[in-house]
């Protein structure tokens, strides 16, 4: 069985829609993106399209892919996730529900129209793959349940990676990594990572604000 990265694939959908979207003339006018950030995207997105096609080929799947792919994720995603983040700041550009959506922008909650998470997250490394750990969110106080708190909408994940061997850092050294819409999710790394630890740690999020992150927990990349 092949070991796919829910992360990765994912983000490729996610890429797909979103590039075309935000790279079509009338939208690069209407949402003020330079042209240096259209050749950006398009130029990585190239690059990604011929990276995921041998990632997701059972005939050519290996490592080398894994690596591959894993270090496009780790370099592109930023730069999605900053474009998305220049949007929303930007008060000359009235976004359409449609922008909401396809570029995957949140929306910051209305006064008092919900509360934040009062739940307390809990993390459990469920397998370490080779690039890549799959990872386990619960609620302290339902553990048996699979499904999110009523009321949370993402979990958000903190992380810092390290050397083996040094003493565990604390909760206000780690940096955020990604926000998954699921109690399960899988953390690509990138080759030069491996034999490090990565020190991860977990809150409940709505559009209101987080819960208490959770405890954090050492996990190995293989």
């Amino acid at each position: 069985m092949i070991n796919y990265s829910k992360t990765i694939v994912f983000y490729d959908i996610y890429l797909r829609f979103m590039i075309d979207y935000v790279t079509t003339p009338a939208n690069v006018t209407r949402l003020q993106i330079g042209p240096t950030v259209v050749t950006d995207l398009n130029t990585k997105k190239g690059v990604w399209d011929t990276n995921m096609k041998g990632y997701l080929n059972p005939e050519t799947y290996g490592k080398l892919n894994t690596a591959t792919i894993n270090s496009d994720y780790k370099e592109f995603r930023p730069l999605t996730d900053a474009l998305k983040q220049t949007l929303k700041n930007n008060p000359a550009i009235v976004l359409t529900e449609k922008d909401y959506l396809i570029i995957d922008i949140h929306k910051d909650a209305k006064p008092s129209a919900s509360k934040k998470p009062n739940e307390t997250p809990t993390i459990l490394l469920k397998t370490a793959n080779h690039l890549n750990n799959e990872y386990r969110v619960f609620d302290i106080a339902n553990p048996t349940s699979g499904a999110k708190p009523k009321g949370t909408k993402r979990i958000k994940v903190i992380m810092l990676v390290q050397d083996a061997g040094i003493p565990a850092p604390s909760l206000d050294k780690l940096k955020p990594e990604m926000e998954s819409g699921s109690m399960n999710f899988d953390i690509p790394f990138t080759i030069d990572q491996v034999g490090k630890i990565a020190y991860i740690a977990v809150c409940f999020s709505n559009d209101a604000g987080d819960s208490a992150y959770s405890a954090i927990i050492a996990s190995p990349i293989i």
